[in-house]
């Protein structure tokens, strides 16, 4: 018997199913056969339906018949027999249960029951859909409320939903229930509770709600807060208004006062003529919403011969690669491609010509394919944009049937391009759509297994994304004057987001609803109460924007500091936080009053760190006393389970300022503080900590967390234990690949198990990366250099990785944030790479400087002053020593005459050993430095970005380092009209120098750029060609002598270069030559394939993508094939969009990545069957 899968095809298996669910007669045999099942399965499974207060026979015998229930169960989705086919009636299955000793309870828990995790309970479940179970429910009242008390949080949920479609909660006892799960741990079930309890009469609920606000305990009060805020009723708000006086817990109280001025907004916005167009703001004002446009019905297009010629070119073209991929398959596949009928171009002519109601995707598949895709950016993309609006976008409705596009920015296809376009022309105003989506007639909603239909109403539209459980595109990249006003109309969906009205389907969700509050030009009012509640609240999504859109309401501060004393410490500690943010004096006081009487530790850090934001001295709350007396309190609780690997090792001796010894309790608590906390960037608390050390006792500690941490996070195991685990499996594992492989070798086999050990960690430091907090003191290079290897070596382990780019981003030395910086434009681990964005935009959004300005004003210097000199004194005597620059940009040391020596000369005192340990320093920083920002200087060169010359002349000519880079490259300067003036070279004199020697006076510019061929003339190219061998100046980079590439006739149009495609080479080639030009591997897909290298360009807003024909992970070198290279747009958070048009392309981005594309396969050769010759095509 095959017990662990529901959906094998082996036929006892099919034969069984079946028989459960539609043949089966006596209880008692079943009773018994699920007996038999239990035995013979081993045990707990954890697709079995019901909860483990069902005994494991009916588990499975139940999830057995569920799977019975489904038609065909490899088709989605996924549809079950009829009532005339299957056995199991209400009746029948109570009967079962009591036969094997449970009850109607049992049957319900099954039925209900979810922990959360798709699985097989789902097929039974559907067994509600074949019978009406309400009758049962209805006569078995006492089973089905002690089943749902005893269920999951997720099951809850699933009982009260349909509870409340069968109209159960008029009987007390069931209203009874209701309540109680109104109070449930669970916020699901709560807010499921309280939906369903603003469904029923307010006669019965409010003499609940009353009764429940004057006895019950605080999470019952705030249930029915949420109730009586929901009903809107004048007796509901009468009972808060009541109850508010009487109230002591802070956050209900804000709750309270949230919803009464919900209340009153709404009052006035009905007492307001122009309530539909217009709201109330936070600030008191009235935001007016303009007036709908609607869709322009010009121009009146009428498409003719010359277009159907056009479609006609295409589809001759297209029908050629057709035989091409036909023949490329022979041998390799069945499949053959029809080609494309010449009939087609006559057919879509007349469709363009009509309303767009006449294409059926369905009935015409290949045709719709043909318009989105063949003929993007040929023929379709124009056709669309010569229509009018209106008849472009009904056009659209006929093909897509939704509008996710306008909001996900997605162009892959023709007329989700055009949808794209026209949301963000100046014209649009998503309204429009909203009408539209009206007009197509039905929404859906609900989980793919259980999709629901309805009529499509206004709202529909915005409650759509609101409700959506994945969006991957960043709300900020929207056209807020387009979106706005819709939002603004649509204050109901958002009162449902809120929990201030019952939600419909689907239900909106609230952190959704935040992040698109944002676009409105003024925060409303009357979202005052629930933005507070999250800007205080204990997630950490969304708190960041409702702090934003509550900065400058009325009433704030005293709602922030009432907060202080809420009974949950993160609570307490976020509106701690957030009034050291808000800058309020006036909240030192209460600050002091909480912390005396703190006992959080999670809160009285944030007491702590805020107090100290704003400008209280806390010598009295950190001096060595009180750190004693405060680590006693903390150790007395701590348990250092998971830090064992670190405060077991010796702790460093360490002293305070005041040159006191450190207690090694005191760092114990410190440790085991910052590891609770969870903050790796830290906070100000540990930084006041961290200065009351001496100096270089901060620094030892730090440097101790921080090497340890890395040390225990990326430790493998050694090479005893990988030759032992190798030589134990080998036998079996060489037995096994020799089915599959007859030329597989033992020797492979223990190579490979070798090779699978000695990649393993034996830990992971994710758990604990709340140590870093302690890290802010490691010396810049050091950390520069440690991080930088970590996300060469280890960067799949994201969690980490991204703690310790948090650590360089605190640490905000120029060094550090070149780092972090790097990783933003370019890392493997894209999670990572954006979460390096986010980091440094917040430095930059902090210094009220761009990304760009940034890392131009953080370059390090390695020590050198501004005249390039590593000053080294030595000895006692400080003799002058230093280094400079050699012309291969390394540091030579120079004696105290000038001349340059070997190395500095021995010795035991201080001077001697700072100025060694600096020119080490100086050394691995320069290092980075030159790598780093040479990266970058390409990358401006490819952007064509511009610098203002007083920028250009401070933040590299006047630099130590970057002044000396300048003098590789060649300049353009340019006119206030962005005309260039001349090209010009800097020099080691300090001169500036064009292709013949002539001075330039870098002033008479207005802005600098990088040269390039694509930007000069063939004379002016090859002139500073000669120029450069002349003078023997190493170029940083090619900026010459590529060929450049122009973009004759269409091309422009294209998206795609594919003059190379089908050159063919071997991966391991390919893949050494993509690195070495910067690029790196694409995004891995199913089974390990890849088929891209990518190169990002932040500057420029794009990223250039090659693809070629594919490897597999762990990679083998077998034959490559060149295919094409793209340029897709960027979007929020390193989001790759569409393939943009080459004309939208910079010149010398495109140059320079074409002749990349060029000379991945220099070596190779055309080859006209290299589709056949590709192992992974």
């Amino acid at each position: 018997m095959i017990l662990d899968s529901n959906y094998s095809d082996e036929p006892g298996d099919k034969a069984r199913r079946r028989f459960l669910a539609r043949q089966a007669q006596d209880a008692s045999v079943l009773a018994r056969y699920g007996e038999v099942l239990a035995a013979a399965s081993g045990g707990e499974k954890d697709y079995l339906a019901g909860s483990k207060h069902v005994s494991l026979p009916l588990r499975i015998l139940f999830t057995k018949a569920g799977a019975g229930l489904v038609k065909t169960l490899n088709s989605w989705p996924r549809q079950v027999i009829d009532a005339t086919l299957c056995v199991l009636t209400p009746e029948f299955c109570v009967e079962i249960c009591e036969a094997a000793g449970g009850s109607a309870e049992d049957l319900f828990d099954i039925l209900y029951n979810d922990d959360g995790r798709w699985r097989s309970s789902d097929d039974i479940r559907r067994l509600t859909e074949v019978f009406d179970f309400a009758p049962l429910a209805r006569s078995h009242q006492q089973d089905l409320l002690a089943a749902g008390r005893r269920m999951g949080a997720g099951g809850k949920v699933l009982l009260i939903a349909q509870m409340r479609k069968w109209e159960m909660f008029s009987d007390p006892e069931a209203r009874a229930f209701l309540v109680d799960m109104s109070a449930d741990s669970a916020k699901s079930v709560r807010h499921e509770a309280v939906q369903a309890m603003m469904t029923l009469p307010q006669d019965q609920i409010l003499p609940i709600a009353k009764d429940k606000l004057d006895t019950g305990a605080a999470t019952i009060r705030a249930a029915m807060v949420d109730l009586l805020a929901g009903l809107r009723s004048d007796a509901g708000f009468a009972l808060l208004r009541d109850h508010l006086k009487s109230e002591k817990t802070a956050r209900i109280k804000a709750a309270i006062e949230s919803a009464l001025t919900v209340e009153e907004v709404s009052q006035a916005d009905e007492e307001d003529e122009g309530d539909r167009m217009s709201y109330l703001a936070l600030d008191g004002s009235r935001v007016e919403i303009p007036p709908l446009t609607p869709l322009s019905k010009e121009p009146d297009v009428t498409f003719g011969v010359e277009d159907e010629k056009k479609l006609l070119d295409i589809i001759t073209k297209e029908n050629i690669e057709i035989d091409r991929r036909n023949e490329a398959r022979k041998g390799k596949y069945n499949f053959v491609e029809p080609r494309l009928k010449p009939a087609m171009a006559t057919q879509i002519i007349k469709l363009f010509n009509g309303t767009g109601a006449d294409l059926d995707r369905k009935g015409h598949t290949r045709l719709w394919q043909f318009l989105n895709f063949t003929a993007r950016d040929k023929w379709t993309l124009d056709a669309l944009s010569r229509m009018s609006p209106d008849r472009a976008l009904r056009f659209f409705t006929a093909t897509e049937r939704n509008f996710y596009a306008a909001f996900h920015l997605n162009e892959w296809g023709a007329v989700q391009s055009r949808l794209v376009r026209y949301v963000n022309s100046e014209e649009a105003d998503y309204r429009n759509l909203e009408t539209l989506n009206v007009e197509m007639g039905q929404i859906q909603s609900g989980p793919w297994n259980n999709r629901k239909t309805r009529k499509a109403v206004p709202g529909d539209l915005i409650r759509g994304e609101l409700g959506r459980e994945w969006g991957n595109y960043d709300v900020m990249d929207l056209n807020r004057d387009a979106l706005w006003p819709l939002l603004a109309e649509s204050f109901d969906v958002f009162d449902e987001a809120f929990g201030l009205r019952a939600a419909g389907e689907p239900a909106p969700r609230k952190l959704r609803a935040i992040q698109f509050l944002q676009l409105l030009p003024k925060t409303p009012q009357r979202y005052y109460g629930p933005l507070l509640e999250v800007a205080t609240g204990t997630t950490k999504s969304g708190r960041a924007e409702a702090r934003a859109m509550l900065e400058g309401a009325q009433g704030l501060e005293e709602r922030a500091i009432a907060l202080l004393n809420d009974t949950r410490q993160d609570v307490r500690a976020g509106a701690a936080e957030w009034l050291a943010d808000l800058g309020i004096k006036e909240a030192v006081k209460p600050l002091k009053a909480r912390l005396k009487k703190e006992k959080s530790d999670l809160a009285k850090a944030a007491i702590l760190t805020a107090l100290s934001r704003l400008g209280v001295e806390l010598s009295d709350y950190v001096g060595p006393k009180a750190l004693m007396t405060e680590a006693e309190v903390i150790l007395k609780k701590a348990k250092f389970d998971k830090l064992d690997w670190l405060v077991s090792d010796h702790l460093p001796d360490l002293k305070y300022k005041g040159g006191q010894k450190v207690p090694a309790k005191v760092i114990k608590a410190w440790i085991f503080l910052a590891n609770k906390l969870k903050q790796p960037g830290g906070n100000t608390l540990f930084d006041i900590y961290l200065t009351q050390l001496a100096p270089d006792s901060a620094k030892t500690l730090s440097t101790w967390i921080f090497d340890a941490w890395i040390n225990y996070d990326t430790v493998r195991p050694g090479d005893d234990e990988a030759n032992a685990y190798a030589e134990q499996h080998a036998d079996q594992n060489w037995k096994t690949y020799l089915r599959w492989d007859k030329s597989y070798t033992r020797e492979q086999a223990y190579r490979g198990l070798y090779n699978s050990i000695k990649t393993q960690y034996l830990n992971s430091g994710a758990a604990t990366k709340g140590v870093l907090a302690l890290t802010k003191h490691v010396d810049p290079a050091h950390a520069a250099a440690s991080v930088r290897n970590y996300l060469k070596q280890h960067g799949s382990r994201t969690s980490q990785a991204s703690s310790l780019l948090e650590v360089l981003a605190a640490k905000g030395d120029p060094l550090s944030l070149q780092i972090v910086i790097s990783a933003a434009t370019r890392l493997k681990q894209k999670g990572v790479q954006a979460h390096a964005g986010k980091l440094i935009e917040a430095v930059a959004e902090a210094r009220d400087w761009s990304m760009d300005e940034l890392a131009d004003r953080t370059i390090p210097t390695a020590g050198l002053n501004d005249d390039g000199v590593l000053e080294l004194p030595i000895g006692e005597e400080e003799k002058p020593y230093s280094a400079r620059l050699d012309d291969e940009f390394k540091l030579v040391v120079l004696n105290p005459d000038g001349k340059q020596i070997k190395g500095l000369p021995a010795g035991d005192d201080d001077n001697t050993k700072t100025s060694k340990k600096q020119l080490s320093v100086s050394k691995r920083e320069l290092k980075q430095v030159i790598t780093l920002q040479g990266e970058r200087l390409y990358e401006a060169l490819c952007a064509e970005r511009c610098w203002p010359v007083a920028d250009w002349m401070r933040d590299f000519r006047n630099h130590p380092l970057m002044g000396r880079l300048t003098e590789r490259v060649i300049w353009l300067g340019e006119d206030a009209d962005g005309k260039i003036v001349t090209a010009f070279r800097p020099t080691a004199e300090g001169d500036y120098v064009d292709a013949d020697d002539n001075e330039v006076t870098p002033d008479s510019f207005t802005t600098i750029r990088l040269a390039h061929g694509a930007l000069l003339s063939d004379n002016a190219a090859k002139a500073w060609a000669t120029h450069l061998v002349d003078y023997e100046v190493k170029p940083l980079f090619a900026q010459f002598g590529r060929p450049l590439l122009a973009l004759d006739g269409e091309m422009g149009k294209e998206t795609r270069i594919e003059d190379r495609k089908g050159w063919i080479t071997d991966t391991f080639s390919f893949r050494g030559a993509s690195t070495k030009l910067g690029y790196e591997r694409g995004e891995a897909l199913d089974g390990g394939y890849f088929n891209e290298y990518i190169k990002t360009f932040r500057s420029a807003g794009l990223c250039a993508v090659i693809e070629f024909s594919g490897n597999c992970l762990p990679e083998e070198n077998v034959a490559a094939a060149q295919i094409h290279l793209e340029f897709a747009k960027l979007h929020g958070a390193g989001r790759r969009g569409r393939a943009v048009p080459l004309s939208e392309v910079p010149p010398v981005l495109l140059s320079e990545c074409w002749n990349d594309y060029r000379d991945m396969v220099a070596k190779g050769s055309f080859d006209p069957n290299w589709e056949k010759k590709m192992p992974w095509m």
